[in-house]
């Protein structure tokens, strides 16, 4: 159950409080070697106006380990990102029911669970030097239905903040000043978003201090999206070409995922927990750095404690300032700073409870149904 003030949090109509956040799972895994493991996993999930508990095959895959140093994986496989994406839904893992939204975006889980395709990986015993574990990989990442969740948002988000050059189009075509045509956004048709190939990795380095680990993650490839904007413009009484004027945008473009990159340290002694982690992306010249530190405790077999503090930044430096006064919002939309206490208590062997609370400055990580249509509304800072 999430409840927010002011603005919504990672789903529509949090502030309101809402329930739509469930999923439900069906596991099957067989050995039918020594050497090889297979599996699937059958999903429903909830998630605000993702999934609607549609079952999809979440992960499915073959494993056949040939030796400790090298190992082969084909179909659907858990993406290695960050220390944490592998086990991300495995709720008993962890005290807090979030993680870190600054990495791990729960509106993105849906593409950056797994990639369809074909990964290595191994472990090498570095004698007095701890160990070293990798898994390299290729193929592309699914995205079932880019018209709901982080991509239908982001489709209509960049419909919404283009409805003025639309508007100055219809004004230049018609000999009419700049500002001269009311323009809004009216309806994205058919929006899809395929990945022609991906390419990554990652590497783990288990120190001979027991429970000090050291990571990184890297990923690179090529994305596709098509789409149909269609727009309502309006040209007032006494303008050339006075009247309604549908206009549409077809979106047909290839581009390049530079990077998305993470940098991760954990402790792990007895019943506490250090960890923290680094994450920048380069989508073209749009970059996005985000980090957390993290500590947990575990007090007693009943209660554990968490806290984190999480920072992401979408846009970097000039970039960053250029591109908010360019949409006359308050630069506070293009940050999230999340701080978080989480509990969790066991109350028997098979039951526990969670109970989590943000502090959060900023709206980047909001959800975009937050964000007012016109800047003359601007969303609280503080929530």
């Amino acid at each position: 159950y999430l409840n927010s003030s002011e603005n919504d949090y990672l789903v529509h109509r949090s502030v309101n409080g809402t329930a739509a956040f469930t999923e439900a799972a069906i596991t099957l895994i067989a050995r039918p070697m020594d050497r090889l493991r297979v599996g699937i996993q059958f999903l429903g999930r909830n998630f605000g106006t993702t999934g609607n508990d549609q079952v999809l095959i979440d992960w499915a895959y073959g494993d056949y380990s040939w030796k400790d140093q090298l190992g082969l994986r084909a179909g659907k496989v858990k993406l290695p990102f960050g220390f944490y994406n592998e086990g991300r839904d495995v709720d008993m893992l962890r005290t807090s029911i979030f993680l870190p939204q600054s990495i791990y975006n729960e509106r993105q889980r849906d593409f950056v669970l797994a990639y369809e395709g074909v990964g290595a990986y191994g472990n090498f015993d570095l004698q007095g030097g701890g160990a070293l574990d990798y898994h390299v990989y290729g193929g592309t990442l699914n995205v079932p239905d880019a018209t709901v969740g982080f991509w239908g948002d982001l489709y209509r988000e960049g419909g919404r903040s283009a409805a003025p050059l639309a508007g100055l189009i219809v004004d230049w075509e018609y000999g009419n000043p700049p500002g001269t045509a009311e323009a809004s956004f009216a309806s994205l048709e058919n929006p899809t978003i395929t990945f022609p190939w991906i390419f990554g990795g990652s590497v783990i380095w288990n120190t001979p201090l027991y429970g000090l680990r050291f990571g990184s993650t890297i990923m690179t490839g090529l994305y596709d999206i098509q789409a149909t904007l269609r727009y309502d413009v309006e040209i007032p009484e006494g303008s050339n070409g006075a009247g309604y004027h549908p206009y549409v945008q077809v979106i047909d473009e290839t581009s390049e995922i530079n990077y998305l990159a993470t940098v991760s340290a954990e402790y792990v002694h007895d019943d506490l927990t250090l960890a923290a982690e680094y994450y920048s992306d380069k989508f073209e010249e749009a970059k996005t750095i985000g980090w957390y530190v993290l500590s947990d405790y575990r007090f007693s077999r009943l209660f554990s404690l968490c806290a984190y503090y999480a920072d992401l930044s979408p846009l970097e430096g000039d970039q960053e300032k250029k591109a908010f006064e360019a949409m006359v919002y308050p630069d506070y939309y293009a940050w999230q700073k999340d701080l978080t206490i989480s509990t969790r208590f066991d109350l028997t062997d098979f039951w526990l409870f969670k109970l989590e609370y943000h502090f959060l400055d900023g709206l980047a990580g909001s959800h975009p149904g937050s964000l007012p249509e016109e800047s003359a509304d601007p969303r609280e800072r503080n929530w």
